[in-house]
């Protein structure tokens, strides 16, 4: 967990393994009413929602001195990613949009409301952002996929340890799909 870890893990798939493109998966938490528990989101781009030095004159969320904010996933391997979750998880809604990662698990309404009004994301979580500019300095195509494991609005609970388990196969299935295809 954490984004320094999933950077350091890219980094070295890419640099040790040499992998050329980067799929990443896991479990987030829903920024949006209509995405229900179980639903899919595949990354148009992610962002550092905790990330911020605008004390010092930049943008909430921007890596200083790059002019970097968004890491936009690869186009093919967005469509690529949905057309997986509509032929291997046909029971699930799959949307795209933009992944808000932070270091933290963001849990209160709150605290979702604020980065949704930041940054206008999809979906929170704690890994893809670093996956993704560890992917974009590198060079390497990405897409995050995310299985929902919570609402927005705090009105539906599940199982946390059952629902990991359901979301890890369901996230093996569109992978595997996703490499049989591409």
């Amino acid at each position: 967990m954490g984004k320094v870890n999933a950077g350091i893990c890219a980094n070295a798939l890419i640099n040790d393994f040499n992998c050329t493109k980067i799929i990443n998966t896991d479990v987030a938490g829903s920024l949006d009413s209509q995405i229900d528990i179980g639903d899919i989101v595949v990354s148009v781009d992610a962002v550092q929602h905790d990330y911020d030095v605008e004390a010092i004159g930049f943008k909430k969320g921007e890596i200083p001195y790059t002019g970097l904010y968004a890491f936009k996933a690869d186009k093919a391997m967005r469509a690529a990613a949905v057309k997986a979750v509509k032929e291997s998880a046909p029971d699930v809604h799959v949307f795209e949009g933009r992944v808000c990662s932070g270091d933290q698990f963001i849990s209160k309404k709150e605290q979702k409301d604020k980065i949704l009004s930041d940054f206008g994301g999809m979906c929170c979580e704690m890994e893809g952002a670093a996956i993704a500019q560890a992917s974009h300095l590198n060079n390497i195509p990405f897409v995050v996929i995310r299985a929902i494991s919570d609402k927005p609005d705090e009105t539906e609970i599940v199982d946390y340890k059952t629902f990991e388990a359901q979301a890890a196969a369901r996230c093996a299935k569109i992978v595997r799909y996703m490499v049989e295809n591409l």
